[in-house]
C-alpha cells in the first residue's frame, strides 16, 4: 500500500514537470477539441514511424519527450504542415495531452490509494476492537474461574470441622476482601485494567495461607497463561500509519529514479539531434528542480493545469492515448 500511495503522490508532482515544457508554448492558444484530439490519435503515429525511418530505427519512437524535441526540427515541422498541422498547435496538443495523462493518472493512483486506506483504516479498527473484545472475554472467563475456585474453597473452610467458627469467619471475610479490591480498580483501557487484575489476583492468591499449594499453583498457572494470550495479542497489533516525512523520503527516491530514466532514455536515443537533445535534458533538468523544489515545499495540492474541457477529452481517450505513447524504451 505505501508504494502504491506514494506513486499516486509522485505522478501529482510530476505535473510540475510538465510546466517547464509548456513555458515556451504560445500562451494565446486555445483549449483543443474533440476534432483535434482525433486527428491528433490519428496523425500521431505517422509522425513518430517517420522519426525512426529518418533515424534508421526498426521502433517508431513513441516518447513524448522525444517528440517534444523536433519542435525545430524542419523536416519534421514540413510534415506536420504537409498533414494540416500549425506546428505549434501540435506541441501545444502533445504537451497537454502528455500533461493531462498524467494529471488522470495520479488522481486515480490518489483516488485508488485514499479508499485502500479506508478500507485498511476500517480493518484496523475492527482488529482492534476484536483484539479489546477478546482480552475482555479472556479476563471475564479467568475471573470467573477464580470465582468458582473461590466460592470451592469458602465452602471447604465453611465445612472443615477443625476451623473454630470465628477464625472461619475471619477467613471468609478476608477472602470477600480480596474480591472486592480486584473490583475496585479504576477505570483505565482494557490492556491496563486486565494487567492490574492479573497482578491483584496473584497477589491474593499468594497472601492466602489457607489456600491448598496445588490449588495456588493451578491458579497462578492460570493467570500466567492469560497474561501471555495478553501480551502476544499487543505484539500481534497491526502497525501505526507510516509517517508523513517517511513517505516523502520514499518519493525523494522514486522521483530520482524515474528523472534519472528519462535521461537515459534521451541520451540513447540516436533519433534525437545533440543540439535537441540538449534542449530536452536542460528541460528535464528543470522540472526535476521543480519537482524538488515543490517536493521540499507546503502539503501537496492538486493543481489544475488543464481546462476542463481537455481533461474531460483525455479521460475519455485514456487508454488510446497511454497505448500511443506506449515505448518499449521507457519501460
Amino acid at each position: 500500500m505505501k508504494k502504491q500511495l506514494v506513486a499516486g503522490a509522485l505522478g501529482v508532482l510530476l505535473l510540475f514537470s510538465t510546466g517547464t515544457v509548456q513555458a515556451g508554448e504560445n500562451r494565446e492558444q486555445t483549449p483543443f477539441n474533440k476534432t483535434e484530439l482525433d486527428k491528433f490519435l490519428a496523425d500521431y503515429p505517422g509522425f513518430t514511424q517517420w522519426v525512426g525511418k529518418q533515424n534508421n530505427l526498426s521502433d517508431p519512437v513513441r516518447n513524448p519527450w522525444v517528440l517534444s524535441g523536433m519542435r525545430f526540427d524542419k523536416g519534421f515541422t514540413a510534415l506536420l504542415k504537409e498533414k494540416g498541422w500549425e506546428p505549434e498547435r501540435f506541441f501545444y496538443l502533445l504537451n497537454h495531452v502528455n500533461t493531462g495523462l498524467s494529471m488522470v493518472a495520479s488522481e486515480k493512483s490518489q483516488a485508488d490509494a485514499q479508499a485502500r486506506m479506508d478500507r485498511e483504516q476500517k480493518e484496523h479498527e475492527a482488529r482492534i476492537a476484536k483484539d479489546r473484545q477478546k482480552m475482555q472475554q479472556d479476563m471475564e472467563a479467568a475471573n470467573q474461574r477464580m470465582k468458582e475456585q473461590l466460592k470451592a474453597q469458602q465452602e471447604q473452610i465453611r465445612a472443615n470441622p477443625y476451623i473454630p467458627p470465628h477464625e472461619k469467619q475471619r477467613i471468609l471475610e478476608q477472602m470477600n476482601r480480596g474480591i472486592s479490591t480486584s473490583k475496585a480498580a479504576p477505570p483505565m483501557d482494557a490492556q491496563a485494567a486486565q494487567a492490574q487484575w492479573i497482578a491483584s489476583q496473584e497477589q491474593s492468591i499468594r497472601a492466602n495461607p489457607y489456600m491448598h499449594p496445588m490449588q495456588r499453583q493451578q491458579a497462578l498457572a492460570q493467570l500466567q497463561q492469560t497474561r501471555l494470550s495478553m501480551q502476544q495479542q499487543v505484539k500481534n497489533a497491526p502497525s501505526q500509519p507510516q509517517d508523513p516525512e517517511a513517505v516523502r523520503d520514499e518519493m525523494r527516491k522514486m522521483h530520482k529514479k524515474w528523472f534519472e530514466n528519462q535521461k537515459q532514455v534521451i541520451n540513447n536515443n540516436p533519433a534525437v539531434p545533440a543540439a535537441q537533445k540538449k534542449s530536452l535534458l536542460e528541460q528535464l533538468q528543470n522540472s526535476e528542480k521543480a519537482f524538488t523544489e515543490n517536493l521540499n515545499a507546503a502539503p501537496m495540492a492538486p493543481t489544475s493545469l488543464l481546462p476542463p474541457a481537455e481533461k474531460v477529452l483525455i479521460e475519455s481517450n485514456q487508454q488510446k492515448l497511454n497505448e500511443l505513447f506506449a515505448s518499449k524504451k521507457s519501460q
